[in-house]
């Protein structure tokens, strides 16, 4: 009867000792799979990063020419009106293809700068209007204004400052989803001229 309850002492003793390994081997598997499921959803948001920063690349310098030509900075005399409307298609065309990597934020900023910008739906077949004024583009360059260039304009011209800001908007956008704080990196630009008409 004595050795009943050192049996099951030693029993006891026994399992606790195979358990242990076998707990400490289940931890082990359960930290190892948890550790692998983070590397893997870090190694995607790095992915991630990396694509957005390539669309980026691609993006921001057809969107600072827009807001060149449509705030009379930079390079806004040597684009051509066909040439701004050529550069609508490849941002729309790339801003759709870049959506589902992007927030809602960004697509809508992209948008709202672009109607801004342009005047869609003119008519069958024909291309959208250019959203400014013609007369300073076309003092500007007497030697090579092409007359028929006119009819890339739209009758209502956009506020300069309003396209900044729209455009202010989408780089916003863009370093939000990239991970990186908007406003320390956005630098402001240049006045748009006052006497534009």
């Amino acid at each position: 009867m004595e050795n009943g309850p050192w049996n099951w002492l030693e029993i006891a003793k026994l399992s606790a000792s195979v358990m242990t390994p076998v707990v400490l081997a289940a931890f082990g598997i359960y930290v190892h799979r948890i550790t692998k499921r983070f590397e893997h959803v870090q190694w995607r948001s790095q992915k991630l990063i990396e694509k957005r920063l390539s669309i980026y690349d691609d993006l921001s310098p057809l969107f600072n020419d827009v807001l060149c030509y449509f705030t009379y900075i930079g390079c806004w005399r040597d684009l051509n009106p066909p040439d701004v409307v050529n550069l609508k298609r490849s941002i729309d065309k790339k801003i759709h293809l870049a959506a589902p990597l992007f927030g809602q934020k960004f697509f809508d900023a992209c948008m709202a700068f672009q109607a801004l910008c342009f005047e869609t739906y003119t008519g069958w077949g024909r291309d959208a209007l250019l959203r400014t004024a013609f007369i300073r583009r076309s003092e500007c360059r007497p030697d090579d204004w092409n007359s028929e260039w006119e009819a890339c304009f739209a009758k209502s011209a956009a506020d300069p400052n309003s396209v900044r800001d729209a455009y202010r908007k989408v780089m916003e956008a863009f370093s939000e989803d990239i991970g990186v704080h908007a406003l320390s990196v956005i630098p402001p630009s240049g006045r748009p001229p006052l006497n534009v008409r």
